[in-house]
């Protein structure tokens, strides 16, 4: 998957819209990012990687590069 296309359908499951993601992005810096937001990373992940994560991996989580590694950074092109 491109890290683009990926970034929008990131940016869809977390329904934001003035936010430009990048790899960098914090997700604790993104306004009303929530226990809502963390749902949605979830079902993204299920739905287009068949990945689950460990309580262990959902607190690592705290940026999109990080959760790219979690899904597997190998899955992505740019």
């Amino acid at each position: 998957m491109k890290k683009t296309e990926f970034l929008e359908l990131l940016k869809d499951a977390l329904e934001i819209e003035n936010v430009i993601l990048t790899e960098e992005t914090v997700f604790a810096e993104i306004d009303g990012y929530d226990s809502m937001g963390v749902m949605s990373i979830i079902a993204l992940a299920d739905e287009h990687f068949e990945v689950k994560f460990s309580s262990e991996q959902l607190k690592s989580m705290t940026s999109v590069k990080r959760l790219m590694e979690l899904l597997g950074y190998e899955k992505f092109e740019d």
